[in-house]
């Protein structure tokens, strides 16, 4: 039914095939936003011959359609990247065919080829010892071969939206100030931020309690319109609940003022403090990405 190969380069037809399957994954997938790769960075990845990233190809072998209609031909159903650190540690990109989807390719391919990553060379050889996989939009084959292989779930994320176009909205958030992060070195709590990103600053008694990042590039959503998002929202770890709300009360105004109308922010579902903080301001759930992992500690 199926055979599958690590490949180093790819010829012609095949990069033709293996492109045009990529971009009819990604406008298939578009709507729920499940994963997917960019052909331009599996040719990348080749052509430098970087040995950090592996590429497997899996092929739906020649099989019959109709009883009197010819075999259909050997094609690209699927492919599989790792990218693979030093240290072993894995994380893998899987994107299937949508014409082969729900045939069980994948539940082979895991049969024929296990998942121990105990050997002296890792995963098949590649040297992962640490597998991890995100299933955007969690996709629900990833939760049925989850069950079948005993996959464990490591992380949610979810996405949540809000509406940023309210008369209320306007008149009563507080006013966040642009800062740079290079202002930030003396503080301990704020993680790095994105250097490409817009940081605004909440001010509590004349003290930095809050930090928002914001992407303004938009992100379209069918009930919010135009969406901009927040990369990173951070708080002091002691900070009163209510300075959380105002941060992204606040943001929402800026993005109000850059002439979007929806902001989004992706939270960790263990979060409690920032979910419920952005349940009370008015976001709404989206979407939930899920992390799968295999070995290393969880």
């Amino acid at each position: 039914m199926i055979k599958y190969e690590w490949r180093t380069e790819i010829d012609s037809r095949e990069a033709a095939e293996l492109a045009d399957m990529l971009a009819r994954a990604t406008a298939y997938d578009a709507e729920p936003e499940y994963s997917t790769i960019d052909f331009a960075d599996v040719t990348a990845a080749l052509e430098r011959r970087d040995p950090h990233i592996r590429h497997l190809l899996i092929w739906m072998l020649p099989h019959a359609t109709a009883m009197v209609a010819p075999d259909e031909p050997e094609r690209i159903a699927a492919l599989l990247r790792l990218e693979i650190a030093d240290d072993g540690a894995a994380r893998a990109y899987l994107v299937v065919d949508p014409r082969f989807r729900s045939i069980g390719i994948i539940t082979l391919f895991v049969e024929q080829v296990g998942l121990d990553i105990s050997g002296p060379d890792g995963w098949l050889g590649t040297g992962a010892r640490t597998i991890t996989a995100w299933a955007l939009g969690n996709h629900p084959a990833t939760g049925r071969l989850s069950n079948r292989f005993l996959i464990p779930r490591t992380r949610r994320i979810w996405k949540l939206i809000r509406a940023c176009d309210s008369v209320h909205l306007t008149a009563g958030a507080p006013v966040l100030e642009p800062i740079d992060p290079a202002s930030l070195d003396h503080l301990e709590w704020p993680r790095s931020l994105a250097a490409t990103d817009s940081i605004y600053a909440l001010r509590v008694g004349g003290s930095v309690t809050g930090l928002v990042a914001l992407d303004f590039a938009p992100r379209n959503s069918e009930e919010f319109g135009a969406c901009a998002t927040a990369t990173e929202v951070l708080c002091t770890p002691g900070a009163d609940p209510a300075d959380l709300r105002q941060l992204l009360d606040g943001a929402a105004a800026i993005v109000l003022e850059h002439g979007l109308t929806g902001l989004i922010v992706h939270v960790d579902s263990g979060d409690a403090r920032l979910v419920n903080a952005c349940r009370l301001v008015g976001f709404q759930h989206d979407r939930t990405d899920v992390c799968y992992q295999i070995g290393g500690p969880q």
